[in-house]
């Protein structure tokens, strides 16, 4: 019963409490309906307007940032070149809107209605304001001054007239070839150029320079040097345009050298050699090299002649022959090709030849060419020297007009004309019964000058040709006079002479037969035999020596026989080699006819003994 009797106290609490509270609130009512009645009845209704702010968005990344072309340690940008960004920003509001690159990574600033700023670090680039939705494009030209490699951040930004946002995100790039850092290349320097010639034709010439490149990102960067035969160093193709001198065949860590073998021919003077450094990549140096002429400089060389080119003939044959008796043989004829290093066309321009006079000298094979130079002696027997005076030796030689055609031709061709003196020693013959040089030959050998007046050495032909033997001789006495006799006289001595010249290139001797004597004899009208007006041709006698008449060799009229005289070979051009004959006659017993009496004697040249020459 307690227990209940707290229960009721309770519930009349909330009771009355309850009930106060009714109250109360019923009156509000009252009174609150009553005013709004009231007021209605004053105006029937009003609005309230509402407002909120939204605030602006920053664009969105749709396409990330990146090098439009990468710049890397391989692929780096050349300083002055340009370096450039692209991605793609949408804007929730629509609106256009930048993309900036900077060096840092701090948030930028943006702008109403302009281009945001880095906030630190450098401005790389900004591209021009972009619809939203569309590749915006920054770019930027690169500075010899800016470091090699370059870290980059990009960032996009509206320019809000409000509120211009900038999205928090930055972006390096999407992969590894186009992502932060850029990379600019630098120039190698280049600071001098020089070469070791001067050289010669065929030689190898060394170009130096001093070269350099500081970039090392990567790999380090290496130099190459080109030379140029002209300034024409195409940095497109990195070539020359015209003729590339030579090239370094591998990138050099500095100062790089390059080779060129001076070409046959090249004249005798200076050349232009125009030094062109690159990089690893390609790039052209800079320095006040870059373009410089070294001056390849060429020397003067003598011209050769070659002796296979040496040929020696008489204008009808191979062989030479004498035909002129105690004088000389015109006709034969010498050819010979000089060949200069400096080409056979003189340097300077013009028609000027480089091969200005010759040397020479022809020679019978046993003197051999260390006897018979240019300078040496003439001797008509065997050698035949250049330096001859030309009334003893009249040699002609002539450069051919033709056969020199320009710079890029080495050889030209010199034709001689030459006379040999009929004493000039026979080759020819299979044995020593024939001559006395049978194993032997002619020659020749040459050397030429240029227009510096530089002579090459001797070349000496390889093909000896034959001087042929030229048997001829000469009277120098037209008739034998045997003196006045009695019939059944002779002359005691064998003293009356017939004189033989020899006036070829040999020794000789005579064949001789002879005719009756009688008065009145001519060839067409022989003497006719009589023992009293005819002295018959077997009383004349003939010897070598003044012998008593009977030791002596009687004339035939029908068989040649000989005079072995042995006259010897001539061996000088003045004079001839002489040997004389001895002739006496017996005057027969029956001769009854007195007066004149003649005849006439034939001889006939043979070759003699060479070992009696």
């Amino acid at each position: 019963m307690s227990h209940h009797t707290d229960h009721l106290r309770t519930a009349g609490k909330i009771t009355v409490y309850t009930t106060f509270l009714g109250i109360i609130v019923f009156a509000f009512i009252f009174v609150f309906n009553i005013g709004e009645q009231s007021i209605k009845h004053a105006d029937a209704q009003d609005t309230a307007t509402t407002s909120v702010t939204v605030l602006n968005t920053p664009p969105l990344w749709t396409s990330d940032a990146h090098e439009a072309i990468e710049s890397s340690s391989n692929n780096p940008t050349n300083a002055g070149d340009t370096v450039s960004w692209s991605a793609v920003g949408t804007d929730s509001n629509g609106e256009n809107y930048w993309l900036l690159v900077c060096s840092t990574n701090a948030t930028p600033t943006p702008n109403s209605n302009a281009a945001p700023t880095c906030s630190s670090g450098i401005k790389w680039a900004v591209s021009s304001v972009t619809t939203s939705g569309q590749t915006a494009t920054a770019a930027t030209t690169t500075l010899a001054s800016w470091s090699e490699v370059n870290t980059w951040f990009a960032w996009i930004c509206d320019g809000n007239a409000g509120t211009p946002r900038c999205n928090n995100t930055y972006k390096q790039g999407t992969n590894a070839t186009n992502s932060s850092p850029f990379e600019v290349n630098h120039r190698p320097s280049f600071t001098a150029l020089s070469d070791n010639s001067p050289a010669n034709p065929g030689q190898v010439v060394t170009f130096t320079s001093t070269s350099a490149d500081t970039d090392v990102s990567g790999t380090a960067d290496r130099v190459k040097l080109f030379v140029c035969s002209t300034a024409s160093f195409n940095t497109t193709t990195n070539t020359c345009d015209a003729t590339t001198l030579a090239s370094t065949t591998v990138f050099a860590a500095s100062n790089a050298t390059s080779t060129y073998t001076i070409v046959i021919p090249t004249q005798d003077q200076n050349y232009g050699a125009f030094g062109y450094v690159i990089d690893s990549h390609g790039f052209e140096a800079s320095g006040g090299s870059q373009g410089a002429d070294s001056v390849l400089s060429v020397n003067n060389v003598a011209p050769t002649v070659a002796g296979a080119t040496v040929s020696l003939v008489q204008a009808s044959g191979t062989d030479m022959y004498l035909t002129q008796e105690a004088s000389t043989t015109q006709g034969f004829t010498l050819s010979f090709i000089a060949s200069d290093n400096n080409s056979c066309d003189a340097a300077g321009g013009g028609a000027a030849d480089e091969v200005t006079g010759y040397n020479l000298s022809i020679y019978r094979s046993g003197i051999g060419p260390s006897s018979c130079f240019a300078t040496s002696t003439l001797n008509a027997n065997n050698c035949y020297p250049s330096g001859a005076a030309p009334t003893a030796w009249n040699l002609s030689c002539t450069a051919s007009t033709t056969s020199c055609t320009g710079a890029t031709d080495t050889t030209i061709v010199y034709n001689c004309t030459f006379p040999l003196w009929y004493v000039a020693d026979p080759t020819d013959g299979l044995n020593g019964s024939s001559t006395i040089y049978f194993a032997q030959d002619w020659r020749a050998q040459v050397k030429t000058t240029d227009d510096d007046g530089l002579s090459g050495p001797y070349g000496q032909s390889t093909t000896g040709v034959e001087v042929k033997s030229f048997l001829a001789f000469a009277l120098n006495t037209l008739s034998i006079a045997y003196g006045s006799l009695e019939p059944g006289q002779n002359n005691p001595f064998l003293s009356a002479t017939s004189t033989v010249l020899a006036t070829g290139n040999v020794g000789v001797d005579k064949n001789v037969e002879g005719e009756s004597m009688c008065n009145g004899f001519s060839q067409a009208s022989p003497c006719a035999p009589s023992a009293t007006s005819t002295i018959p041709e077997s009383e004349q006698h003939f010897g070598i020596s003044q012998l008593a008449y009977g030791s002596g060799t009687s004339l035939s009229s029908t068989t040649p026989q000989l005079v072995n005289i042995n006259v010897p070979k001539s061996t000088a051009t003045s004079t001839q080699a002489t040997a004389n004959a001895y002739w006496g006659i017996r005057v027969p017993g029956s001769i009854t006819y007195a007066g004149s009496y003649t005849g006439l004697n034939t001889f006939y040249v043979v070759l003699s003994d060479p070992s009696q020459w």
